[in-house]
């Protein structure tokens, strides 16, 4: 089988997911291939990852939606409607696309085990950053780092490419981990949580998601439903180092066992094999 990943690239600024996913391991009889026109015009089976332009495969179309939180324009009814299989990196779905509710499917983000992982870095501070901090959905991320500038030593990078955010994260003691909020939704399990976890010991806003990952919290990581659980979860894990080594760890390890892009590819595959079965 020919699986044809349709996803516009960064350009320079960082891989995306149709780089993870090209880059996992992949069985033998299965062949992934980047969308040109040209082969895009013989697909048979076709994922569109976000950003994308929608396009349609022969037997088997997909999408693979991210921010679906921002409710952007890409994610249209049309699209949707065309597809056979929509999975969504969150559980949250905009109103509007609910009709379509029964074709979800969730499939989180996840790890590139060979560049989201430990590097032999100096622990220079308590929580580094490195992203988005734009109003209106990153307000509350804006108000919490600044209490988190207060009270530890903390420092900021400029998120340039892929490799330097890995590593400058990783001068952190403790990944650190605020997502955006939207009308749709106060917070989602988002790439950076995963990419965070393979790192580790990580401290995130609660989400609903965090119960569908595997995941045992206080053991492999941690999650804050307020100021005063934040503060005091970070100041357990900086006053126990012992503690935090093994939650990261264990985290690590989680990452590993079911979080990496290899798994997610897997998941598509048979997702494609079931619906294959289902129409003969």
């Amino acid at each position: 089988m020919k699986l044809v990943i349709n996803c516009d690239d960064n350009n320079g600024v960082g891989l995306n997911k149709k780089n993870y996913l090209m880059n996992a391991l992949c069985p033998g009889n299965v062949e992934l291939v980047s969308w040109t026109p040209q082969i895009g015009a013989e697909a048979e089976y076709l994922l569109n990852i976000e950003p994308y332009t929608f396009k349609q495969g022969k037997k088997w179309t997909g999408v693979w939606e991210i921010d679906l939180l921002l409710d952007r324009q890409e994610m249209s009814e049309t699209n949707w409607a065309l597809s056979d299989t929509i999975f969504t990196a969150i559980s949250t779905i905009p109103d509007r696309l609910q009709k379509y509710k029964d074709k979800t499917r969730l499939l989180f983000q996840a790890v590139d085990p060979t560049i989201h992982k430990v590097y032999d870095v100096p622990k220079e501070c308590d929580i580094a950053f490195s992203g988005d901090m734009h109003s209106p959905v990153y307000t509350e991320r804006e108000r919490v780092y600044n209490i988190l500038k207060k009270n530890y030593n903390f420092k900021g990078f400029d998120k340039t490419n892929t490799a330097n955010y890995i590593k400058n994260i990783n001068s952190a003691r403790i990944q650190f981990i605020r997502s955006m909020s939207t009308p749709l939704n106060d917070g989602e399990l988002a790439q950076r949580f995963f990419e965070c976890l393979a790192i580790g010991p990580v401290v995130t806003n609660y989400v609903d998601d965090l119960k569908h990952t595997g995941l045992v919290e206080s053991v492999d990581y941690f999650a804050y439903k307020n100021d005063d659980e934040m503060i005091l979860k970070i100041n357990h894990l900086l006053q126990n180092p012992e503690f935090a080594q093994t939650m990261a760890e264990n985290g690590r390890k989680k990452a590993q066992l079911y979080h990496t892009y290899s798994h997610r590819l897997a998941t598509i595959l048979q997702t494609i094999y079931d619906f294959n079965n289902n129409s003969n």
